[in-house]
């Protein structure tokens, strides 16, 4: 039984074959016209096709570059799917963080290992996965799309637009769990982030490359003071990240369209993941807004990234262990949650001069209950970061803005970037501060006897005016340091308490109109620091002036006002004698009645 021939394979050449011309001639032994033209036709085959021995090993080279072999793929199975869990079996190369494709070309993040199933967080809860729904390993991490095309921006965790736009044109891409640079690849905090805010710039300042926790009660202004820090941004040339986690929608867009309004939106990215999001996009938007910013800072950059809230982070970590059947710890969370946010957190760095230098400053906000501070998360971000601004709820209803619990706030690392003739005025401001308050709670038992202690409540009550400062209202180093020298020169002292707000607003047009200026990053001298408060008090004496001369205006204005309404009374009052007096000259005379006398 003869079998068929095989069929060539793919990408070997065609064996050569028998051109009609000596199909002729074995069936006519004479030769013909038509022979010969056949003859020729049997040439030019011979040209076209290569000799049999060429093509047998051109062949054999094929076969041997051939995966000849079976082809394994691992399938899984989903055995159930709620709440943005889906627990899979069947996928036992699976890896930790490995990014599982299900059916309809939805993905999901293996969060759990265990023997005989997998707990995967569903990057798109739409509901479309179910029970039964096939899911594949795909062998690839979490990835985000990087690069300028982001900026200005407002994309979810995983690069897709949020804002209306067509997506952005990245042309790479980073996973959203990177190593944080060793310590042979940082460089020491030395350079100032400048947010603005008095307060903080002055007695909290923050360092490129630093991790400072905003933490504080609901609605005490976290977002505020991290906001306008970025719209502070709008000339220095950093890059700022904001990732809003499991925040209200309306105030997340609040929040873009304030910087929009105040700031530069277009060196801005708005990574959102609200409070209506899957939890699996929720739990990997912080790491992703890190790794947008990573793009930059390796290029030599610097980056802001605010993240609001860690919180609302930990309470999601705790909701997927939970669901996972993860055992759970102190307040429920997980026992890997302390190391969730001191990896996330130590990718906040300066690097080293060597690999260029960018930095990556990391502002992450946290919420407290009634202002516990011992509380679980809140105990480990402040182990964590380099320093934390506490938000009073008392300070914020007494209208101290920003309300930033001087006692409870520090800086562990910025101060040695803040700019030295900063440094040099603002050196006793807090010590000062602190005792004031202290004073001020017990005087309001008695009376003040004591002028030391008048004059310091005095100075103090000047101090608070002067920290007390809007959103928005961003000081400039000058500002802030010619300040700070006027009131330690006690040019505050005599100033109504209400007027130094007018001065704050009135004094950086006032230097800049003057031509005041400070040392180029050295410290500040004794005559040039008499010389700011000097110029502090010149401003000050401009108020004066401007107040009695509207003092006056208005007590002219007031003197013709009062002129002109005494002409209308007088005026009123001739009008109405006039008028009585014609009225009586117009009345008939009495009749008399007859027999009456005349």
């Amino acid at each position: 039984m003869s079998l068929p021939p095989e069929p060539p394979l793919e990408g070997a050449p065609l064996p050569p074959q028998a051109g009609p011309a000596e199909s002729a001639q074995s069936a006519l032994s004479a030769p013909s016209a038509e022979a010969a033209g056949a003859a020729g036709a049997a040439g030019a085959a011979d040209d076209r096709h290569p000799p049999a021995g060429a093509w047998l090993a051109q062949a054999r080279g094929a076969l041997a570059r051939a995966e000849l072999g079976p082809l394994a793929r691992e399938v899984g199975r989903v055995e159930r799917a709620a709440d943005g869990i889906a627990m899979v079996a069947g996928l036992p190369q699976a890896r930790l963080d490995e990014l599982l494709r299900f059916d309809g070309d939805r993905y999901g993040l293996a969060l759990t290992l265990d023997a005989d199933r997998i707990g995967a967080v569903l990057l798109d809860d739409d509901g479309s996965v179910g029970a039964g729904c096939r899911v594949s390993a795909t062998g690839e991490v979490v990835s985000v799309p990087v690069g300028p095309a982001l900026l200005g921006r407002v994309v979810d965790p995983l690069g897709r637009p949020l804002d209306g736009l067509p997506p952005p044109e990245c042309a790479q891409r980073l996973p959203i769990e990177r190593a944080a640079p060793a310590i042979v690849e940082r460089d020491l905090v030395s350079q100032p982030l400048a947010t603005g805010i008095l307060l903080v710039d002055a007695l909290f300042p923050i360092g490129l490359g630093q991790r400072e926790l905003i933490l504080g009660d609901r609605a005490t202004g976290k977002t505020s003071i991290a906001l306008d820090a970025i719209v502070n941004q709008k000339d220095s040339g950093l890059i700022c990240i904001y990732a809003a986690v499991g925040q209200r929608a309306g105030a997340v867009e609040r929040a873009i369209e304030t910087v929009r309004a105040q700031g530069a939106a277009g060196r801005c990215i708005f990574v959102v993941a609200s409070a209506a999001a899957a939890p699996g996009l929720q739990w990997i938007a912080p790491f992703a807004a890190f790794s947008m910013g990573e793009y930059f800072r390796d290029r030599g950059e610097h980056v802001l990234v605010v993240i609001d809230d860690l919180s609302q982070h930990a309470a999601t970590h705790r909701e997927l262990a939970l669901l996972t059947r993860q055992p759970p710890g102190r307040e429920a969370y997980p026992g890997d949650i302390f190391y969730l946010h001191a990896r996330l957190l130590e990718r906040a760095a300066k690097l080293s001069p060597a690999l260029g230098g960018g930095s990556l400053t990391a502002l992450p906000i946290a919420q407290t209950e009634a202002g516990d501070l011992s509380a679980y998360i809140p105990t480990n971000l402040i182990s964590i970061t380099d320093g934390q601004l506490v938000m009073s709820s008392e300070l914020f209803a007494a209208n101290q803005r920003p309300a930033v619990d001087i006692g409870l706030s520090v800086s562990r690392v910025g101060g040695k970037a803040q700019p030295a003739a900063l440094r040099q005025v603002s050196g006793r401001l807090r010590l000062d501060y602190a005792q004031f308050q202290e004073l001020e709670m017990f005087t309001r038992f008695g009376g003040l006897t004591d002028a030391r202690v008048k004059a310091r409540i005095v100075r103090g009550e000047r101090t608070r005016a002067l920290l007390r400062q809007p959103r928005f209202a961003a000081l400039a180093p000058l500002s802030q340091v010619a300040l700070l020298a006027a009131l330690a020169a006690g040019a505050f002292d005599g100033l109504p308490v209400e007027d130094v707000g007018r001065l704050r607003a009135r004094l950086p047009a006032w230097l800049q109109a003057h031509g005041a200026a400070l040392p180029d990053g050295g410290p500040l001298g004794a005559e040039a620091e008499a010389s700011l408060a000097e110029a502090v008090r010149a401003c000050l004496r401009g108020m004066a002036q401007e107040s009695a001369r509207g003092t006056a205006q208005a007590a002219a204005q007031a003197a013709t006002q009062a002129a002109a309404q005494d002409t209308a009374h007088e005026a009123a009052h001739a009008s109405e004698a006039s008028g009585t007096a014609t009225a009586t000259a117009a009345e008939p005379a009495p009749q008399r009645a007859p027999g009456s006398p005349p």
